[in-house]
């Protein structure tokens, strides 16, 4: 009797179940309007990265090291005698690298190369002082003892304020797109169901030295910089509900 009872109350059970599930809306039920708006505003740059650096070679490592060492010293010396308000020095990379003479078999090592990278940061200044100060360490570090300088990057310190901006001007073109696009359809916007946004990166493009390693008995003279701007743009996309 029990046994006959089990099939009964699981097709009530089930049935239940179905009956539940039949009577609750789909997620997709309703009809949306989906646009997309997009900004993208300029600032003026204030802030710079330098990558500069020591690069000696010969037969004796010993020589080669104590020599860049030595030079490296009097380039961070020089660059803090300037006094830059905000500026910052870091060692980047150090390191040494055989040389070596693939014309025997098997290759042998002739000498080493060392190349000791400093990175100068300097962030939140104007303009004009910027490409003053960029200038005069390029100089500097030139005439001192670095004979090579590798890449120069340009940046905004703080974007906030233009990232705010963007993304007020990217939302309104996207309502603005969906207002026109309910009216040409003849329906009406009912209410906001989703809003999201993603920033499109573009990192700033850096000032490429292709000469590379300079001698470093030439005359250093402060090249002229120009600091150029960074761009921030951003997509928003909104989803409308419509009846």
């Amino acid at each position: 009797m029990k046994r006959a009872l089990i099939p009964v109350l699981m097709a009530g059970l089930l049935s239940i179940v179905h009956s539940t599930f039949a009577q609750s809306p789909p997620v997709l039920d309703r009809n949306v309007i989906l646009t997309e708006g997009m900004a993208e505003l300029t600032g003026q740059n204030d802030s710079a990265n330098i990558s500069l650096a020591v690069v000696t070679d010969g037969e004796n490592l010993e020589h080669i090291s104590s020599e860049n060492a030595s030079r490296t010293k009097g380039v961070i010396q020089a660059i803090k005698a300037l006094a830059i308000k905000n500026l910052k020095l870091k060692t980047s990379n150090y390191r040494v690298t055989p040389q070596k003479d693939h014309k025997v078999r098997p290759p042998k090592i002739k000498g080493y190369e060392v190349h000791n990278a400093i990175e100068v940061t300097l962030e939140g200044f104007e303009p004009e002082h910027l490409s003053k100060h960029v200038s005069n360490i390029v100089g500097k570090a030139l005439d001192s003892g670095a004979n090579s300088i590798d890449r120069i990057q340009f940046y905004i310190k703080n974007k906030e304020p233009l990232e705010k901006e963007a993304l007020t001007q990217a939302t309104q073109e996207a309502m603005e797109r969906a207002r026109t696009l309910a009216q040409a359809a003849g329906v009406k916007l009912k209410r906001i169901v989703s809003l999201s946004t993603r920033p499109i990166h573009r990192p700033p493009s850096p000032l490429m030295f292709g000469a590379g390693v300079m001698k470093a008995e030439a005359a250093a003279v402060a090249p002229p910089i120009e600091i150029g701007e960074s761009q921030v743009r951003v997509q928003v996309s909104v989803v409308y509900e419509i009846e």
